[in-house]
């Protein structure tokens, strides 16, 4: 069976090579407009987005523009040594026509006939696979809330033991002091951070308050353990519907992908000798 991430993954470095090759080969804007150059290739300010996409999120803008520079000094070079006239070359570029072109197309088959699956389609493919979604970590599925100042965590922490946490919660909406809270997380423990967080959360019995800590310089935090689900275990669908979602997108991309192939096959000649 071929893997579809697989395809879809060479596929982008395919994309992202033919675009360092070709991108910013532009000449002088009409306009005079531009953030830099190189010789008669110019880099202007539309082109940002498509750099910063094209070398991955999280550059800054200096640092975008000079990764097109240097880019560009290699590719002016290359063509100044005639490596675009030789055979290795236009084979690479050819291939990658080719694979771009396919990756295009399965991409658009599978948005027409991919669709967002309903609750109860995930529900029944985690009936049937349920035992499959065993955690490889614990779960730990709580309450949370964080202030700025640790007497208005302590008070927190007080009227949870007057009544319940939606209650309380519902009175402290408005008050300035609240930073965040959540309600019913479900994480695993390479998910919870910080670590003295994690370790406070582990020291709880299901139902148990914890004491007020201080995650960082103004933030205080109180937490209400309400289940663990220890690693190996089968955890209910509403705790990792998540997860069962990708499972299930997976598997019918994977579906789609290989139907679509078998009708090729059918409406191709294709001879193997």
């Amino acid at each position: 069976m071929i893997s579809l991430n697989k395809l879809l993954r060479n596929s982008f470095f395919l994309t992202a090579l033919i675009g360092i090759f070709f991108f910013g080969c532009k000449k002088e804007p009409e306009t005079k407009k531009f953030i830099a150059r190189v010789n008669d290739a110019y880099l202007t300010e539309e082109d940002i987005s498509e750099l910063d996409s094209l070398f991955g999120r999280g550059f800054s803008r200096n640092e975008v523009i000079k990764k097109w520079i240097e880019k560009e000094l290699l590719y002016q070079e290359a063509m100044k040594k005639g490596i675009a006239d030789e055979d290795e070359f236009n084979r690479i570029i050819n291939n990658s026509r080719r694979e771009l072109a396919s990756s295009m197309l399965l991409n658009s088959y599978l948005e027409n006939n991919l669709k967002k699956p309903s609750n109860i389609e995930l529900q029944e493919f985690y009936n049937v696979h349920k035992s499959e979604f065993q955690t490889e970590d614990n779960i730990y599925v709580f309450n949370s809330a964080s202030f700025t100042n640790e007497n208005a965590a302590i008070r927190f922490r007080a009227k949870l033991f007057e009544t319940d946490w939606e209650n309380v919660i519902e009175n402290y909406e408005d008050d300035k002091s609240l930073i965040e809270y959540k309600t019913s997380s479900a994480l695993s423990q390479a998910e919870i951070y910080p670590i003295q967080l994690l370790k406070l959360i582990e020291e709880l019995d299901p139902g148990e308050v914890s004491i007020v800590i201080e995650e960082k310089a103004d933030k205080y935090s109180v937490v209400n353990l309400l289940q663990i689900y220890r690693r190996g275990s089968n955890p209910p669908f509403e705790i990792i519907r998540n997860e069962v979602e990708a499972r299930y997108i997976a598997d019918k991309r994977e579906q789609i992908f290989n139907k679509y192939i078998e009708e090729l096959y059918s409406n191709n000649e294709i001879e193997i000798k």
